[in-house]
């Protein structure tokens, strides 16, 4: 099991607001390579130069450009491939910097807690799983092919290298919460989780999303969203709205919604939908996969029964979660001197 990655459109990524981790997945059993790629995949020792510090770990300039070029792509999607000249523009990279670093602290937060519980990312069979994942990667093919992986790599802005340091993190995180199940920190047992999932934990909702990839403004997307809201509060059937103008997905021809528990989804999700009643709508509530409209429901107990071990999972996993994140909290990045050197604009030019 991979603790804190989902795809539902308000789920939490490795961090908040790190999808672009997730989109990575697809890459395994996409290409394959053979055999005499180390030089081929092997980071310059520029790009493992490190450019920040966290927790005494070094954070190597490949995984900097990493998170912040995918920042920067979803940045221009979401406004304009020329916003960095419009008026937002300085403001806007700023909050890129900030979001960068925040991403990093979170990334690094697995390994500094793994530290704490005497886990090392050194230890050999860390490695070993490290090294047998990428092994299936690297498996031969028919069209054995380094350098065409080596550049698909590229295409998402990442390198072999960083591709296995977020396998390793995946790794560390597992053994993360084994490490803290052992320790009673998250518990098991079934009767605790059994009171947990049918109890206040747990809460349903549906949702009627503005997503925020259409094509379309800030503006323009908060703007439907509020008429969506007026809508539904208008006493319009809230699931016929959802089929009708709801951009999530997973909930077309879904009646029963999400079953939401702390440290699953986007805080701002999690915390509109905690603070409704049964029968209650919200307000407009921003996340990174858009805007959202929400309604809570009652849960159904034949729910509850058939899908209880994926629910308890996922309260084990938000208590993960929220460790992680109350320990990312305490952390910093510390930038170092190399960095001056660079920005989003010739970030590129590190490869």
């Amino acid at each position: 099991m991979v603790f804190c990655v989902s795809r539902h459109p308000a789920r939490r990524s490795a961090g908040r607001g790190i999808s672009l981790l997730l989109a990575l997945a697809c890459i395994l059993g996409l290409l394959s390579c053979g055999k005499n790629s180390d030089k081929i995949l092997e980071s310059s020792e520029l790009e493992k130069t490190a450019v920040m510090t966290v927790d005494g770990f070094e954070v190597p300039l490949e995984l900097y450009r990493y998170i912040a070029l995918n920042y920067r792509r979803d940045y221009e999607a979401s406004h304009s491939p020329d916003v960095w000249e419009t008026a937002e523009g300085p403001a806007l990279l700023e909050e890129l910097k900030e979001n960068t670093a925040a991403s990093i602290v979170r990334l690094y937060a697995t390994l500094s807690l793994a530290k704490q519980y005497g886990i090392s990312p050194d230890d050999a069979y860390v490695k070993d799983a490290v090294d047998a994942a990428m092994k299936d990667v690297y498996e031969d093919t028919a069209d054995n092919d380094y350098a065409a992986f080596a550049e698909y790599l590229r295409s998402y802005n990442m390198t072999d290298g960083v591709y296995r340091f977020i396998l390793r993190n995946d790794i560390l995180a597992e053994e993360l919460m084994a490490r803290m199940v052992e320790r009673g920190e998250i518990p098991s047992d079934e009767a605790a989780l059994e009171e947990a999932v049918a109890g206040s934990d747990f809460v349903r909702v549906k949702q009627i999303l503005v997503p925020a990839d259409n094509g379309k403004s800030d503006a323009e997307n908060e703007k439907r969203a509020e008429e969506l809201h007026a809508m539904a509060v208008s006493g319009e059937d809230f699931d016929e709205l959802v089929q009708k103008y709801g951009g999530d997905l997973f909930m077309f021809n879904n009646p029963d919604g999400y079953y939401v528990t702390r440290g699953t989804y986007h805080e701002a999700f999690e915390d509109a939908a905690f603070s409704l009643s049964p029968g209650e709508i919200s307000g407009v509530v921003r996340t990174d996969a858009g805007w959202s409209v929400l309604k809570r429901y009652e849960k159904e107990a034949d729910y509850l029964a058939e899908h209880f071990d994926e629910l308890a999972r996922d309260y084990m996993s938000g208590l993960y979660n929220i460790r992680l994140e109350e320990h990312a909290a305490s952390l910093t990045a510390e930038p170092a001197e190399l960095l001056s050197s660079y920005t989003i604009f010739n970030l590129e030019n590190t490869y």
